[in-house]
């Protein structure tokens, strides 16, 4: 019991600086509190739905079209590298087919 009640005596510079670290949560608190509540009475301007409609008319007929990228040879790497000839690859026997197990739905 002796060692508990060393832990929480506190000196009077210890006591001062809770108290103040408290007061200032408390503090930013309220401010939070404010600030939110003024926030909530502006009036957000609203977009007209003829512009709207507009908007999404244009998204809808957007298309998009990738083009394959051009594939470079690096003409430096293939001069260094030496072809290895690999060995003819050995025939492998068919694997069985998978068995399928129907999905769960929920």
């Amino acid at each position: 019991m002796k060692g508990l009640k060393e832990l929480f005596q506190m000196s009077r510079q210890e006591r001062r600086g809770t108290i103040v670290i408290l007061a200032l949560i408390a503090l930013l608190l309220i401010v939070t509190l404010v600030v939110r509540s003024c926030g909530e009475d502006r009036s957000e301007d609203f977009v007209e739905p003829d512009e709207i409609e507009q908007f999404e008319a244009a998204t809808d007929s957007v298309t998009v079209t990738v083009d394959k990228p051009l594939k470079k040879k690096n003409q430096q790497h293939a001069k260094r590298t030496k072809k290895h000839r690999s060995a003819p690859k050995k025939s492998r026997p068919e694997d069985k087919p998978r068995r399928l197990d129907p999905v769960p739905q929920f």
